[in-house]
């Protein structure tokens, strides 16, 4: 588990495929510390795949929704599989309202 500004960050890891549980606030003051736990991650050995789980984030604004796509675009790039666990109804709101909800792969949602 890592803390940080604003966000707590546990990675749970199963057979290459990591699992970053997000809680608190995705916002510009967090999303460095996202960026440096993907950054890290992409250049471990084994890794295969990167899950977000978003449930237990309080908020969203536009920096971190394009760390979101930024995490998704170094998915694609390094081979890696993506997803999303969708979060509360004011963070999925965000996506919404923005279009991202068709764009990224939601966990049992048919977006993405």
């Amino acid at each position: 588990m890592s803390s940080y500004i604003g966000i707590e960050i546990v990675d749970s890891e199963h057979h290459g495929e990591h699992t970053l549980a997000l809680a608190g606030e995705l916002d510009i003051a967090s999303v460095p510390s996202l960026e440096a736990e993907i950054r890290h991650l992409c250049e471990a050995d084994g890794t295969r795949g990167i899950t977000l789980d978003l449930s237990s984030l309080r908020l969203i604004d536009s920096t971190g929704l394009a760390a979101i796509v930024l995490v998704s675009r170094l998915c694609a790039k390094h081979g890696f599989g993506f997803e999303l666990v969708p979060g509360p109804r004011q963070v999925q709101g965000l996506f919404e309202s923005t279009g991202l909800i068709d764009a990224l792969p939601f966990r049992g949602s048919r977006h993405g």
